[in-house]
């Protein structure tokens, strides 16, 4: 890529590098610096925060930074959900879609708004082919679950009605469990936080994914500190669970950053994704090292304009008495004709990779 302050960079922080809480924090912090450096992008997901910029780096404590292609094709991973925990998952493409959003809102640099543009093309890219039927992240929680306590006619607690809730107790029914649904929205729950968190000892096992933090647990907990809890699976982000809660349960709890690793299989679907990805990284390269010549490319265009606007009020004077018809036929074509002679000059421009198109244009076209 050209200089440093035409490439992109990325400030990156995942499951395996920072905790869930540590990234919780780190959110808080980068949305505050992107409310003020309203031109760079932010990407918080349940195992990710990243921000995408140009210009100088900001430093942030627990991330890493990565720079020029390193970055796009960071991105571009991620959309095409390479780096997630369950491998192509395609709730990651929609979140992409959503941060490209909040950025186009607050006005973000055209460079970065393409670098999403292309990411979202290469995650529909990776997906072309479906992968083989695989256990997401509710199945994975509740298969844990089931490793530790049977859940075959005995009672499951899952805590949450979103999509993850929902998600959780098709897996727990699936499994075998009686499951019990509780969250904020009493017409889509048969159980208020308070009374799950009193209810929660007596069952087999509880899943949660809750938006904001359960604290009715943690006063149930320190009333009854005698009643021990089940098993415990929390796939909020930040954790619904309190930390006393936490520590209490110890190798009882499973958080979503536990469940952050690879499946085994599926290499002819991570190959094919991974050539996608690197076809969005050279077309990205291409278009923005392109960007040098786009002075060029718009004096070429203008230089056109301006002679065909010349010849046409030449032609027009010598032939006064053509109808508003005729004129506006010899307007169109005349710009078509622009157009069509202008067309492979400026197509080499916008893929000007090294400069040599627009030098070479320059010369010629002694502009």
């Amino acid at each position: 890529m050209a200089e440093s302050g035409a490439r992109p960079w990325a400030l990156v922080a995942q499951a395996g590098d920072v905790d869930v809480d540590g990234r919780t924090r780190l959110e808080a912090a980068l949305a505050e610096l992107v409310d003020l450096h309203r031109r760079w992008a932010l990407l918080a997901t349940c195992h990710r925060v990243e921000v995408y910029g140009f210009g100088p780096a900001p430093s942030q404590s627990g991330m890493r930074t990565l720079e020029g292609e390193a970055a796009a094709r960071h991105l571009f991973r991620v959309a095409a959900g390479l780096e997630s925990a369950v491998v192509g998952e395609t709730e990651i493409l929609g979140q992409v879609r959503d941060a490209l959003g909040h950025a186009r809102e607050r006005g973000t640099d055209e460079r970065v708004a393409r670098l999403f543009e292309t990411a979202i093309a290469a995650g529909r890219a990776s997906r072309a082919v479906a992968l083989p039927a695989r256990d997401g992240l509710a199945e994975r929680a509740v298969g844990w679950l089931g490793q530790r306590v049977p859940l075959a006619g005995r009672p499951v607690l899952v805590v949450g009605t979103g999509a993850m809730g929902t998600s959780l107790a098709a897996a727990a029914a699936s499994a075998g469990g009686v499951v019990t649904v509780a969250g904020r929205r009493p017409e889509r729950a048969s159980m208020d936080l308070r009374t799950a968190a009193l209810s929660a000892p007596d069952m087999a096992a509880v899943a949660v994914a809750l938006r904001g933090e359960w604290v009715e647990l943690a006063a149930a907990a320190d009333a009854v500190p005698a009643r021990r809890l089940p098993p415990l699976a929390d796939l909020s982000a930040p954790p619904a669970v309190p930390a006393p809660v936490r520590l209490l349960l110890g190798p009882d709890f499973l958080s979503i950053d536990d469940l952050w690793q690879r499946t085994p299989g599926e290499t002819a679907w991570v190959r094919r994704a991974e050539v996608a990805v690197e076809e969005a990284v050279a077309e990205y390269v291409g278009w923005l090292q392109g960007r040098g010549s786009v002075h060029t490319l718009v004096a070429l265009r203008d230089r056109g304009e301006a002679r065909r606007r010349a010849r046409v009020e030449r032609l027009l004077r010598r032939l006064p008495n053509l109808d508003e018809r005729a004129r506006e036929l010899v307007e169109t074509m005349s710009r078509q004709l622009v157009t069509d002679l202008l067309h492979e000059p400026i197509t080499a421009l916008r893929s000007d990779v090294d400069g040599s198109h627009g030098e070479a244009a320059r010369r010629l076209f002694n502009l």
